[in-house]
């Protein structure tokens, strides 16, 4: 089988090839990448079929899947700093599917997130719902995987909220309450590696095992560094200024107006299918995140 995979040296993406070069299975992995030059220094492996593309320019597609069996399209942005969500997470899995469509792709695993719904009002799952209805919707048999927050060594969440800790005070979005159910990158790599071998379809919702509030979030974070700090617990619209001051000097802030709007969501999975339908049992959160202090 060969696998391409969109934004290969993302996260997601890194975690899961890594899981396909242990595999004693024969496969090739044609790693779709923006950025060559970054991606060989962050790629677990230079044995890999690097194709240079941009899935916000379709005509750079062109041939990226010409001969694979099954696209993974992992690319998205959870912020809009550096890119839209319309030019990304819809145009952007628009231009995929088209592509694996000419392609004559057999399979698709896309990334979706829990909430993603074209009818929602909170921009980033509104554009994850229109990107999820175009691989759903183009007559490749697919799986959508709709992950809680991930964690795991490189992560990008998890050293944002530890940005926190810097402060005397760690300032706590409302009253903490809002849940999520982290799930470690290495268990979304085995659904997805799950994905590809069966004959499964669907949207699915995968988390771990532990539900968690935002404060827990934070104790665990807090745990990872092994740092302790006293919070406090501030209304939402107080904190929006903040997040609004950092985005206008920082490149890549902490936090964002729109996240701290996402919050109002809980990032738990209506029905968990990482055991019933992966065969997966996930690692838990609680004292997850050691690889912070390194």
């Amino acid at each position: 089988m060969t696998i391409a995979i969109t934004g290969a040296n993302g996260f997601v993406a890194r975690n899961f090839i890594a899981l396909l070069l242990e595999d004693t299975a024969p496969r090739e992995i044609r790693a779709i990448v923006r950025v060559p030059g970054a991606a060989l220094r962050e790629l677990p492996s230079t044995d890999l079929d690097l194709v240079t593309a941009d899935v916000t320019r379709p005509e750079t597609l062109r041939t990226a899947f010409d001969g694979c069996e099954a696209v993974v399209h992992t690319v998205a942005v959870p912020t809009e700093r550096r890119a839209s969500f319309d030019a990304v997470n819809v145009r952007g899995t628009e231009n995929v599917v088209a592509e694996a469509t000419r392609a004559g792709v057999r399979r698709i695993v896309h990334m979706s997130a829990i909430g993603a719904d074209p009818d929602s009002p909170f921009p980033f799952l509104h554009s994850k719902g229109r990107g999820e209805r175009a691989v759903t919707g183009s007559g490749i048999p697919y799986v959508a995987l709709r992950p809680s927050i991930l964690f795991g060594k490189g992560d990008d969440f998890f050293p944002k909220l530890g940005f926190s800790l810097h402060f005397p005070v760690v300032p706590v979005p409302g009253d903490g309450s809002a849940r999520f159910q982290p799930l470690h990158v290495g268990d979304l790599a085995r659904a997805i590696r799950a994905a590809l071998r069966g004959t499964m379809s669907g949207v699915h919702e995968i988390a771990g095992p532990d539900v968690v509030t935002y404060d827990e979030l934070l104790t665990e974070t807090m745990r990872g560094y092994r740092r302790r700090r006293p919070r406090l617990h501030l209304p939402v619209p107080l904190m929006k200024p903040a997040a609004v001051a950092m985005g206008l000097v920082m490149a890549d802030p902490p936090v964002t107006v729109a996240q701290l709007d996402l919050l109002k969501v809980d990032n738990v999975p209506t029905r968990n299918a990482i055991e019933q339908v992966f065969g997966i049992t996930p690692r838990p959160f609680r004292g997850g995140l050691a690889y912070l202090a390194a």
